[in-house]
């Protein structure tokens, strides 16, 4: 899938993160933001247990979607189809699929791992473990870690946690994606994208579009690494 004016080029953005960090919600966003913004860009479903690109991105190329849930699937879609071109794209990686893209820069990926930028939402302790494999084992990759408060009281315990602290330390880069408002459950209930949703009839549905899409803006203004835009 491609929209209209180029992005930054190269990068492969990411989003990886365990089960409920809302990895892929915020994969949808930044698409949808990406496409309000007229930018040219590919992307890529990555996971076949759940595939949200897919089901909010109708005219997304079936081949760009991973559909074969074999372990030994990854590596080959990744270098056949993510990697096979030097356009810009976003990656929704499947929950707990990270090792196999960790054990592949390191091993046969490593001329590419420069262009990667993993964005890595945490919204539960338990996401902490996720975000440390990645940041420890992304060799020349790139990690940014987003603190996710639509997971509520359970992103603040999150944060607070020392473990989380030291892992902020360590990758440096640090975003916030406050809570989106009552809209959010829209476009989940009808999987349509903020983008869309501006161009709706319902004007308090798109007033709360642009909200979420000023919101994504907002939270990745000061990392202009890890944005296309």
């Amino acid at each position: 899938m491609t929209t209209n004016k180029a992005a930054s080029s190269g990068k492969k953005y990411i989003f990886a993160a365990a089960g409920g960090g809302g990895k892929s919600t915020l994969a949808m966003l930044m698409t949808s933001t990406a496409i309000f913004k007229k930018l040219e860009i590919d992307i890529f479903d990555v996971e076949p247990a759940n595939p949200t690109l897919r089901r909010y991105f109708k005219t997304m190329p079936p081949e760009n979607a991973l559909e074969d849930d074999r372990p030994e699937a990854v590596v080959p879609f990744l270098e056949n189809r993510v990697f096979a071109s030097n356009r810009p794209a976003f990656v929704d990686l499947g929950a707990n699929m990270e090792g196999h893209v960790l054990r592949w820069i390191n091993d046969r990926g490593a001329a590419v791992a420069e262009d990667i930028r993993f964005i890595v939402p945490v919204s539960k302790r338990d996401g902490i473990t996720a975000a440390g494999r990645i940041a420890l084992n992304c060799g020349a990759a790139s990690v940014l870690l987003v603190h996710n408060e639509a997971g509520g009281l359970d992103a603040e315990a999150a944060i607070a946690d020392p473990a989380f602290a030291r892992l902020a330390e360590e990758v440096v880069h640090f975003a916030r994606l406050p809570q989106l408002g009552t809209t959010m459950a829209d476009v989940h209930r009808t999987s349509t994208p903020p983008h869309l949703m501006l161009a709706g009839k319902n004007r308090f549905e798109a007033q709360g579009a642009l909200t979420m899409i000023r919101a994504v803006e907002e939270t990745f203004s000061d990392h202009p690494d890890f944005r296309p835009w």
